[in-house]
């Protein structure tokens, strides 16, 4: 009885490749912003270390589905080698955007400082503004808690197809424990039959044995009255 595999490769891999394309995209808007005190900017800022740090999960999590699918091995060698193919070159995709991200960030407050040194030397700090306002964090924690519940579904969904897994195999052995105990009592069957077989043919043996000893006798006596009386 073959197991069968439903997990959750594709979907996860699908919800890695959307979140790695916005995360390219913010990092394309962010960089013609090129202004690190602008409010867009940072909101930007902070939505893709959110992203990346998300995206860094995800893709640890898909390794762990890879590794189950290759220990239980519920798909082709083909698909299998594929999907390492595909999760290396993931992987590398996320090391590419993090130091882009590092990068353009650095770049960017680098310009900055060197046009507004000169300025911030001789004029008077100015107030400090609040970064993010309240919107936009409930708008940040509603996009965490989004992404927490998309990851519990994903380990319950691992969760479960293991269990599942664990039940197949389970009725597997039992299975093929009660094959074997019907192979046990098919040949205890064989074994009497050959014993009652063998005990028949010798007593057919022994039967003929005594037959064939009383016929010798006879002819020797027919050949004793022969020779007598002729």
């Amino acid at each position: 009885m073959a197991l069968v595999d439903h997990d959750s490769w594709d979907i996860e891999y699908e919800g890695c490749e959307r979140l790695r394309h916005q995360l390219l995209v913010q990092l394309h808007q962010r960089q013609q912003l090129g202004q690190p005190k602008e409010k867009e900017y940072i909101q930007l800022t902070d939505s893709i270390k959110t992203g990346l740090e998300q995206l860094g999960k995800d893709v640890k999590h898909l390794k762990v589905v890879l590794d189950n699918a290759i220990t239980w091995e519920t798909s082709p060698q083909e698909e299998l080698q594929q999907r390492r193919i595909d999760w290396d070159k993931l992987t590398s995709q996320l090391r590419e955007i993090n130091q882009k991200f590092t990068n353009s960030t650095r770049s960017n407050v680098l310009a900055a400082f060197s046009g507004s040194a000169w300025q911030e030397q001789v004029r008077p700090p100015a107030p400090r503004e609040t970064p993010i306002d309240v919107e936009t964090l409930k708008l940040r924690q509603a996009e965490m808690l989004e992404d927490q519940n998309r990851g519990l579904e994903a380990l319950s969904a691992t969760i479960s197809r293991q269990r599942s897994l664990a039940t197949q195999l389970g009725n597997e052995v039992e299975d093929q424990n009660n094959i074997l105990d019907n192979l046990a009592n098919a040949m205890d069957r064989v074994e009497t039959g050959v014993h009652r077989e063998t005990h028949s043919i010798g007593q057919v043996n022994r039967r003929d044995s005594t037959w064939g000893y009383w016929l010798v006798i006879i002819a020797l006596f027919v050949a004793i009255l022969v020779v007598v009386f002729v």
